[in-house]
C-alpha cells in the first residue's frame, strides 16, 4: 500500500471514530441527570429559584425541546462548517471558549512527551547496556512501581516534594497575581504537571521497550559486523542500535502520547492548569454541553493524530517496516 493510500485509509477511519465519539457524547449527555436550561437560568440569577415557565422558554431557546436525533444532525451539519455552537453559560462561540485552553493543553502534553522520550531513552539505554545485574534490577523495580501508580498520586507526591517541602517549583496555575508572563514563568509552572504526566504508568512501558529493543540489536549480526569494522561508537549507537531498536518504543509512544491528553484531565485539575481538560470538567459541572462535547472531540482528535504520527515515525526509523494493505493502518515487517 502506498503512503497516500495509507494516509487516506487512516483519515477515513479517524473520521468514523470521531463521528462515533460525537454520537456517544450526545447519547450520554441526554441520559445525564439535571436540566441545562435550569442550570443556565440559576447561574444567571445567582442561584435564586426560577419559574417553570422561564425554564421551558429557555429550553426552547436552546433547542432542547427538539428530539435528540434532530439536535444531533443540526449540530453535526454546523460542525462540518466549523461552527461548534455557543456556550450555554456565556453565549460565546465554543471555538472562542476553547481557543486558549487547547494551546495550554498542547504545551503541557508536548513538554510531558519530551520528558518521557528523554527519560525513557536514558534509562532504557542504561538498562540495556549495563553489566550490573543490581542496577538493572533496581531500574526494573522502580519502573514496576511507576507502572502501578495512578497519575494523580504521582502528581500529589511531586507537589509535596518540590512545592511544599523543597519550595523550588510553584504548585499550580500559570502565575501569581501581578507576575509577568514570560517563558521562564511558563517553564516553572509547567514542570510539575508535565512531570506528573510523563512519569506515569506509560513511562515504565517505554523504558522496557527501549531496553528490550536495544538489547536485541546489541548482539545482532549487523551490529557485530559494524563493531568489527571499527565504526565509531556514536555512529554505531545511532545507526545500528537506536534506529532499529527504537521501533517498538516509537510505535507505543504514539499510543502513550494520545493517552497523555486523556490523563491531562485529572492533572490539569490538580495543578489548576488552564487547559482543555480542566475546562471540560468545569463544563460538565455546569452542564455546558456544547463546550463539553467539543472538548471531548478535540481530545479524541489529538489521540488519533498522535497514534498516526507514531506509526509513521516507526516506518521512517526502520526501512524493513512496510505498510500492509491487509491491515487496518498497522505497520508490518516482512
Amino acid at each position: 500500500m502506498s503512503s497516500a493510500a495509507y494516509l487516506a485509509r487512516r483519515a477515513t477511519s479517524s473520521l468514523v471514530v470521531l463521528v462515533a465519539v460525537s454520537v456517544w457524547c450526545f447519547g450520554l449527555l441526554e441520559l445525564a441527570p439535571g436540566d441545562p436550561a435550569r442550570s443556565v437560568l440559576e447561574a444567571r440569577s445567582g442561584g435564586r429559584p426560577v419559574s417553570e415557565t422561564a425554564i421551558q422558554a429557555q429550553r426552547i431557546s436552546m433547542g432542547l425541546d427538539e428530539p435528540l436525533a434532530v439536535r444531533y444532525l443540526s449540530w453535526a451539519a454546523s460542525a462540518v462548517r466549523g461552527d461548534l455552537g455557543a456556550s450555554y453559560l456565556t453565549g460565546r462561540p465554543v471555538a472562542d471558549e476553547l481557543g486558549g485552553a487547547v494551546g495550554w493543553t498542547l504545551t503541557l502534553a508536548g513538554v510531558a512527551t519530551l520528558f518521557s522520550v528523554l527519560g525513557a531513552l536514558a534509562v532504557g539505554l542504561l538498562a540495556a547496556v549495563t553489566r550490573s545485574a543490581g542496577l538493572r534490577r533496581s531500574i526494573e523495580t522502580v519502573m514496576f512501581t511507576l507502572g502501578g501508580m495512578p497519575g494523580f498520586i504521582t502528581a500529589l507526591l511531586l507537589l509535596y516534594v518540590f512545592s511544599a517541602q523543597l519550595q523550588v517549583l510553584p504548585s499550580g496555575g500559570l502565575g501569581r497575581p501581578g507576575e509577568s508572563m514570560n517563558l521562564i514563568t511558563v517553564a516553572a509552572h509547567v514542570a510539575l504537571p508535565a512531570a506528573a504526566l510523563a512519569f506515569g504508568h506509560h513511562f515504565g512501558i517505554y523504558v522496557r521497550l527501549v531496553q528490550g529493543g536495544v538489547a536485541q540489536t546489541v548482539t545482532a549480526p549487523h551490529t557485530e559486523s559494524a563493531r568489527a569494522r571499527g565504526v565509531r561508537t556514536w555512529t554505531l549507537t545511532r545507526r545500528h542500535l537506536l534506529r532499529p531498536g527504537l521501533v517498538p518504543f516509537v510505535t507505543r509512544l504514539g499510543v502513550g502520547t494520545g493517552g497523555l491528553f486523556a490523563g491531562a484531565y485529572a492533572i490539569e485539575v490538580v495543578f489548576s492548569w488552564p487547559g482543555l481538560g480542566r475546562m471540560a470538567i468545569e463544563a460538565a459541572r455546569a452542564e455546558d454541553y456544547p463546550v463539553l462535547t467539543a472538548a471531548v472531540l478535540l481530545t479524541a482528535g489529538c489521540v488519533l493524530l498522535a497514534n498516526l504520527v507514531g506509526e509513521l515515525v516507526a516506518i521512517r526509523l526502520d526501512p524493513r517496516v512496510r505498510l500492509s494493505g491487509a491491515g487496518t493502518g498497522v505497520a508490518h515487517e516482512h
